[in-house]
């Protein structure tokens, strides 16, 4: 019979609980599982929690995945910091170019997050738990932004941000173009449609560098 785990008390034990829940789902989502086959329950199961422990932490499983969004897009923010930073003043739009596609491509966790954010998980949330999420995306991005602003000095204040707000739609627009069903995979082998095949990795660079040059013109 398996054991369940006794009910966190002290606060860092609430603490570490919630890590092992978002641990628990990052899990299930990374080995292949779509969001659709994941539930609650397996997200308890796998760490030996009850489902009513699980609610405890988080209502639904839109704000599991919510904060693992944000996990994936401060982690993000950071790598394109540490990166801007080591870069002097007068940054070109080629370096800000690879310090994006470097920070994005291969990041396979943030791109299938990403993808669900606003057709799936912003879908099913309260007001207070979007209020505090988009609080935290903005504040973290305005971070970001203001030291691409300091790195680009022709650029004015806000514009910092509004590339990167090009750029996830952008990401959106390109990952989802390149994720084509299993059924589409199949059409897409035959040599006559090889060409419509697109890869997140191939189409995302091509399109920012279009954004960028445009916007930095």
């Amino acid at each position: 019979m398996t054991q369940l785990k006794r009910r966190a008390v002290s606060e860092e034990q609430k603490a570490q609980r919630r890590a092992d829940i978002l641990n628990s789902a990052r899990e299930l989502f990374r080995d292949c599982h779509h969001y659709d086959e994941i539930l609650m329950k397996h997200i308890a199961e796998n760490i030996k929690l009850t489902k009513g422990t699980l609610y405890l932490y988080f209502k639904t499983k839109e704000e599991v995945f919510l904060s693992l969004y944000e996990e994936e897009f401060v982690a993000l923010c950071e790598r394109l910091d540490n990166a801007l930073s080591g870069i002097d003043k007068d940054l070109s739009w080629q370096q800000l170019h690879q310090i994006l596609v470097s920070g994005l491509v291969g990041e396979d966790m943030f791109l299938r997050l990403n993808s669900l954010l606003h057709s799936v998980l912003e879908q099913n949330i309260e007001y207070d738990t979007a209020l505090a999420f988009k609080t935290l995306l903005r504040d973290r991005m305005l971070a970001t932004a203001a030291i691409i602003e300091q790195k680009i000095p022709s650029l004015k204040s806000g514009q910092g941000a509004e590339l990167l707000l090009l750029m996830h739609e952008v990401v959106i627009g390109c990952y989802h173009a390149a994720s084509p069903s299993p059924c589409l995979d199949l059409v897409f082998e035959r040599p006559d449609m090889k060409f419509m095949k697109l890869k997140f990795e191939d189409e995302f660079p091509k399109l920012l560098d279009l954004v960028l040059k445009g916007y930095l013109a």
